[in-house]
């Protein structure tokens, strides 16, 4: 720009082309105010463009109290599995001890003297040829 000398006729038509631009309200500010105003202007138009939104919604939400009742089942039987689980473990080891007790050289000597066979005193003889 070139150094000029401003004259108060420059500064009003500045001004004037200024103020000629009106400041246009932005659809989001306008929805805002009409908000502020509670100002809602539903119209059968607008009602059935939202139509297909709502059904979105409304699948959404469906799809949704699936999904939590399908987490509450499985946790559930996650539960009841849970507690199976501990049962068949304490069973097992219950199981496990009896057996122990039972194959002990001195259990299943006395079961065999009941039934007439008596315990070796010698060592087996290994047989070769």
């Amino acid at each position: 720009m070139a150094n000029r000398i401003i004259t108060e006729t420059e500064d009003e038509q500045e001004e004037l082309v200024q103020e000629e631009k009106p400041k246009e309200a932005s659809k989001l500010t306008s929805a805002m105010q009409k908000m502020a105003d509670f100002d809602f202007n539903i119209s059968k138009e607008w009602m059935t463009r939202q139509i297909p939104f709502a059904l979105f919604i409304i699948m959404l939400l469906l799809i949704h109290i699936y999904n939590v009742h399908t987490t509450e089942r499985i946790i559930r039987k996650t539960d009841t599995l849970n507690k199976e689980i501990k049962e068949l473990r304490s069973e097992y080891i219950t199981i496990l001890s009896d057996l122990m007790s039972e194959s002990k050289q001195s259990t299943v000597a006395k079961k065999l003297d009941t039934l007439g066979i008596k315990e070796l005193i010698s060592p087996p003889i290994k047989i070769t040829y």
